[in-house]
């Protein structure tokens, strides 16, 4: 038992970000819960941030979390549908060594990879698009959603999309892929949708790259929203969905999908959203935080503030606008993420933020930067075959899986889990 688990940790010296900018200069943790801003006294272990921000711990809410060990895959330069990239697997499971070998592979080590990928890059929510393996429940490293509904696509699921939706409480977020491409199928599936009635308040699209004008405002004016992967969609099709009017109705969140055709992580997602699309800063930050957890239904998370969970990113920035900071951020510039109250990963300054919960720690290195590691995921790292590429325990060797060219190479991941978040109903 966790003896200091009730110990109160603030966070002094801090920049504190709201959705609309500078919120608090200090942050106070009870247990698992923030339980004040701004307050004039500090209580229990101080922790001085050294005017670092403070965000909300983002949020992503699309990714294929078992899929992240793998380099990005496609064997044309273009796509002009997501079928056209899922026929290109088929005959390659067995006989492309690449594909094979990342298929070879423990289940629970590579989701942890993609646990360990959203981690070490401040996420501490996310929205697997897949089914909720036990693995996922048992010491992961991020908070799993789990109230949600899903069908993977039409071209994939055919009428069981209509079962699956109607299954789905119209209170929890139904989640699909939809219009991912540019062919006459995929831009027809709006219309397909709003034929078989699963267009609703709770439906949540992921890409829209083939939206045209009116199925943006059919999904619009239903309450619906889109969830936006930008550098899958680049990588594979060469283009993207326009969103603006998603972002300025706060319809709109940005995940990654998997590493098998999206960046990294969701910083660099952030950073091809600046690119490819007209938005505030602000805007793109709030479609990884509080509207993204406004479409997943999840009221308490997305924002800091009292009785929220204690879901946390410290970034280190030389740049005075919160908003610039974090969409310029680059997962060295991460300096803790805690999940629940719990720190996982973060810089030794934040040592006394560990020694505060009674979290033990090891050393490690993150893109040539030293961090401290909860040492239960250590743990678990030394036991997986795979390896996050630029993430070491000091000290070990690191085990390197050459998945193509040298392009590639997967990750050792571990973790201990929050409460998690979602109630399979798709």
């Amino acid at each position: 038992m966790n003896f200091l688990r009730g110990r109160s940790i603030t966070f002094m010296n801090a920049r504190v970000v709201g959705p609309d900018g500078a919120l608090a200069r200090s942050l106070r943790i009870d247990g698992s819960r923030i339980a004040a801003l701004d307050e004039l006294e500090a209580a229990g272990q101080v922790v001085d941030l050294e005017n670092a921000f403070v965000f909300p711990g983002l949020i992503n809410p699309h990714d294929h979390l078992e899929l992240n060990h793998f380099p990005r895959l496609k064997w044309r330069p273009h796509y002009e549908s997501a079928r056209e990239w899922i026929a290109d697997f088929q005959p390659r499971f067995t006989a492309d060594p690449v594909v094979a070998a990342g298929l070879s592979h423990r289940l629970s080590d590579r989701l942890l990879i993609g646990g360990l990928k959203n981690l070490l890059s401040g996420v501490t929510t996310v929205c697997h698009h897949n089914p909720m393996y036990r693995e996922l429940g048992r010491r992961f490293p991020v908070r799993i959603v789990e109230r949600f509904g899903f069908s993977h696509s039409l071209h994939i699921d055919g009428p069981k999309v209509r079962d699956s939706f109607l299954r789905t409480r119209s209170a929890h977020p139904w989640i699909i892929h939809a219009a991912e491409g540019v062919d006459e199928e995929a831009t027809g599936e709006v219309g397909r949708l709003l034929r078989l009635g699963c267009l609703g308040s709770n439906t949540l699209l992921v890409h829209g790259v083939g939206l045209t004008p009116a199925d943006r405002e059919h999904v619009l004016s239903r309450g619906a929203g889109l969830i936006w992967c930008p550098g899958s969609n680049r990588f594979l099709f060469g283009r993207t969905a326009d969103v603006s009017e998603f972002a300025r109705r706060g319809r709109l969140a940005i995940g990654t999908d998997s590493r098998l055709s999206g960046e990294r992580d969701l910083l660099r997602e952030l950073k091809v959203a600046r690119e490819m699309a007209t938005l505030e800063q602000r805007a793109l930050v709030r479609a990884v935080t509080c509207d993204a957890a406004t479409l997943l239904r999840l009221p308490t998370l997305g924002r800091l503030q009292a009785r929220s969970p204690a879901d946390i990113l410290v970034l280190r920035s030389h740049l005075e606008c919160p908003f610039e900071a974090l969409v310029a951020a680059d997962r060295s510039d991460v300096a803790l993420t805690m999940v629940g109250g719990q720190p996982r990963v973060g810089e030794p300054t934040m040592a006394a933020a560990f020694d505060a919960v009674g979290i033990r720690t090891v050393r490690a290195c993150l893109d040539g930067r030293p961090r401290i590691l909860d040492s239960r995921i250590a743990t678990r790292l030394a036991r997986s075959g795979l390896q996050e590429p630029g993430f070491t325990l000091d000290g070990s060797k690191p085990l390197m899986v050459s998945l193509s060219n040298d392009e590639h190479t997967a990750l050792r991941s571990s973790t201990r889990s929050a409460r998690t978040d979602r109630e399979e109903t798709g």
